[in-house]
């Protein structure tokens, strides 16, 4: 055998062997998806953990209330939408469990308590401006979340704000949506912004709808399950032979519009993900409790306190964990301002003695008497007594007009 022939056939043996090792490596991959996403994990030796209760990958989904147009106005932003994807990687499941922003709850390195969106605030303000004030944020508010849950690991984030998240609908063409109720501005009292039935949702129709906290639509619970709803709507869509060739538009908008500490590799693994899940059979979980005021800073300010055993069941059925009860401090409760009002009864009586001396003059009613002897044209009447001589009709008279005056009468 010629020593070409020897050459081509070790290359064709290389490449017959990278091409088995590859589609080997893809086949793991593609049943096992979770080995491509731990073996590519960057963060262990971090405060959050990388092991998990049956495969299970946790990301937590950070919706911030910012805009560009807000960005005249503020400086600090907080995730008004804390939601946690649960997937299991190896059954291609998924569950969403959201946590209000108002929940009550101990901001992680600290002996404070408070809303657990402000643990973003607070990690912003601890870390120096030398270093990286979004990434502190963002660090306690995952390691707050992580410790709400009872422990339950935390392997990556995606961070989002209001803007970015219209693109990325826009960037898909919109999610179709069965709306339940109309949804109206200025908390449900101002003019209709989406018409109640099934529709396309476009970007700013999608922030309608998942913003709105009105009354009438479940308040802030009812705004949580909308975003759970939408959110699973836009997941199916990007599976479907409709929405599946936009995914490489969808993934661009995410890259322009996002924030994420996930690596290309975690990326492509639940997109492996996304491909074998049921979207339409998403586990949603939302956790309630009791809304309290609380003095604070000057002002009542509303918590939301977490139903303990509710919280329990919840990580239990989501997360295959079980955790201890929380041991939570009484929360103050409201100040009433009742000196306010004595203030103003105080205020009202001032003025009145002002006008008084007004008519204290007037008791110069000296030209009043003049009036008063006005009396004598009152004897005119009494010379009447032309009509007196005819008491003898008045009687006839008398029963007739009392007759109709008391039809109106009655």
């Amino acid at each position: 055998m010629s020593r070409e022939k020897k050459n081509l056939s070790s290359i064709t043996k290389l490449l017959l062997l990278i091409l088995i090792v590859l589609l080997l490596t893809t086949a793991l991959f593609a049943f096992f998806p979770e080995l491509l996403f731990y073996s590519a994990s960057g963060q262990t030796g971090n405060e959050r953990s990388d092991l998990s209760a049956g495969g299970k990958v946790n990301i937590v989904l950070l919706g911030f209330d910012r805009t560009a147009a807000r960005d005249e106005q503020y400086k600090l932003y907080r995730p008004d939408t804390i939601m946690i994807a649960s997937i299991n990687l190896r059954k291609a499941e998924v569950s969403l469990v959201s946590i209000p922003r108002d929940s009550y709850v101990q901001v992680h390195g600290t002996n404070i308590y408070d809303k657990i969106n402000h643990s973003y605030m607070y990690g912003y303000r601890r870390t120096a401006e030398e270093e990286d004030q979004n990434a502190g944020g963002i660090r306690t508010t995952l390691l707050t979340v992580q410790d709400f849950l009872g422990g339950v690991p935390i392997h990556g984030y995606i961070k989002i704000d209001m803007d970015g998240a219209a693109a990325v609908i826009d960037a898909v063409g919109g999610v179709y949506f069965d709306v339940e109720e109309e949804i109206r501005s200025n908390y449900g009292r101002g003019a209709v912004q989406i018409e109640k039935g099934y529709q396309l949702l476009d970007g700013q129709k999608f922030l309608d709808f998942v913003r709105n906290r009105a009354d009438y639509l479940g308040g802030e619970r009812g705004r949580t399950v909308r975003q759970q709803q939408v959110m699973a709507a836009l997941f199916e869509k990007l599976i479907s032979l409709n929405g599946f060739y936009k995914i490489p538009r969808f993934l661009a908008a995410v890259s322009a519009n996002t924030e994420t500490d996930l690596n290309i590799f975690q990326m492509a693994a639940m997109g492996i993900f996304g491909l074998r899940a049921d979207f339409s059979q998403i586990d949603a979980y939302v956790f309630s409790g009791q809304g309290r005021l609380s003095y604070r800073d000057g002002q009542n300010i509303y918590y939301l306190v977490i139903n303990e055993d509710e919280r329990i069941s919840i990580i239990d059925k989501a997360f295959g964990v079980i955790v201890e009860k929380r041991t939570m401090p009484a929360l103050a409760g409201p100040v009433v301002t009742e000196p306010d009002p004595e203030t103003e009864i105080e205020t009202d009586p001032l003025p009145l003695p002002e006008p008084e001396p007004g008519p204290e003059p007037e008791p110069g009613p000296d030209p009043e008497p003049d009036p008063e002897p006005e009396p004598d044209p009152e004897p005119e009447p009494e010379p009447d007594p032309g009509p007196e001589p005819g008491p003898e009709p008045e009687p006839d008279p008398d029963p007739e007009p009392d007759e109709p005056e008391a039809v109106p009468g009655e």
